[in-house]
Order: C-alpha cells, then sequence, then structure tokens
C-alpha cells in the first residue's frame, strides 16, 4: 500500500507542475494540446507545424506512435527549436520601396501609381526628414529619389542614405535634359527620364517582379 501511495503522490506533482505551467527550472511555460494550438504559437498554418515537426525535427510529443494521436508541446521548447533552427521557407512580402516623391496638390504622383500597379509596397516621403525617419522605423528594400545635379540638398540626402543603408539599393531619377555622361556617384542605379514605366522596369531589373498570391 505505501508504494501504491507513492505513485499516486508522483503522479499528482506533475499534474500540478503541468497546471501551474513550470518546467522544473523556475521558468514559466505553455502546455499545447493540439496542433492548432502549437500553429497559433507559432503564427503559421497547421500543415505548416506538421511539416516543421516531420522535416526539421519540431519538438512534438505523442502519446503513442500513431500519427492521429493526441499530440503535445511545451512552449519553452518550441522557443529553444526556433532560436536554434533555420526556416527555410519565409512567410513572403512584397518589396518595400521608399520614394522621395514632390508633393502633387489634389492628387497622386504618377510615379507612385505605376509603382503600386506594379505590386510594390511604396511608402512615400515629401521631404528628406521624413525621409530618414520613415527609414529608420521600416526596412525598405530600395530608396527612390530626384537627384537634381548641382543642388547640394540631394546631393546630401543621397549620399546620406547611401552611407546609413549601404547594401540597400539606391535609384536616383534624372531630369531627361541630362546628357549620357551624367552620373551620380552615391546611387547604385540611375534612371535618365521620369518616365514612371522605365523606373518600374528597371525596379523589377533589381528587386525582381513582386509575387502575387
Amino acid at each position: 500500500m505505501p508504494k501504491k501511495a507513492t505513485i499516486i503522490r508522483r503522479k499528482t506533482k506533475v499534474q500540478k507542475t503541468l497546471r501551474t505551467g513550470q518546467n522544473g527550472k523556475g521558468k514559466t511555460r505553455r502546455v499545447l494540446n493540439t496542433w492548432k494550438e502549437i500553429a497559433v504559437y507559432l503564427s503559421c498554418g497547421v500543415r505548416t507545424v506538421q511539416r516543421y515537426e516531420r522535416d526539421l525535427g519540431l519538438p512534438v510529443r505523442r502519446v503513442s506512435d500513431s500519427d492521429r494521436s493526441t499530440v503535445l508541446a511545451f512552449s519553452d521548447e518550441l522557443d529553444k527549436w526556433l532560436n536554434e533552427t533555420r526556416i527555410r521557407e519565409q512567410r513572403y512580402v512584397r518589396p518595400m520601396l521608399i520614394v522621395l516623391d514632390r508633393v502633387m496638390p489634389h492628387s497622386l504622383s504618377n510615379r507612385k501609381l505605376v509603382l503600386e500597379i506594379g505590386r510594390f509596397n511604396v511608402l512615400t516621403a515629401y521631404t528628406a526628414e521624413e525621409a530618414y525617419a520613415t527609414a529608420a522605423k521600416f526596412r525598405p528594400d530600395a530608396f527612390i529619389l530626384d537627384h537634381i545635379p548641382g543642388d547640394d540638398s540631394s546631393s546630401e540626402l543621397c549620399e546620406c542614405l547611401k552611407e546609413l543603408y549601404p547594401r540597400t539599393p539606391l535609384i536616383a531619377v534624372l531630369p531627361e535634359i541630362q546628357g549620357d555622361e551624367e552620373t551620380v556617384a552615391c546611387a547604385d542605379f540611375v534612371v535618365k527620364s521620369e518616365d514612371a514605366g522605365e523606373l518600374l522596369a528597371l525596379v523589377i531589373q533589381v528587386l525582381g517582379k513582386p509575387k502575387v498570391a
């Protein structure tokens, strides 16, 4: 009898541990009892979670050996797996552009419209200060700005953005009156035309054509 009572007490202790969310090391943990709960915790679909478990070793426990048996996962083990595992499939986000554009009273910029029709995400800045603040808050895939030769403010903006974000492509749009010999040292790419269609073609060449689900 004493032996049996001891077993019961140990089982009760384990159940209490699960209810209170302790993992034995003083850290809180959540107990996830279904594929859906695990998927919600990882912010993805059930099939994706099952693929992670099958192909990438996601720590999911089963009550029995059957594929359809009840599953169990602990949040701290999932967190550790996320930190140590490189998930091959990332959620796709269409490329984001920061465009320094001119204010168009009572209308939208043709440049912005054409880029958005091309399925790019466009964040418009109307001043250099707004461009800096927008770039600091978001992670753009490219910058687009007008460059006027001889204008110190446009040259300064171009140079500062390139210094702050050296790996982010910077596209400078030159006035059509400029000759073919005109270059912009701080820009990675130059469009010598204000034709929004030519700009879109260059952006697609640089970043690829956005995918549409």
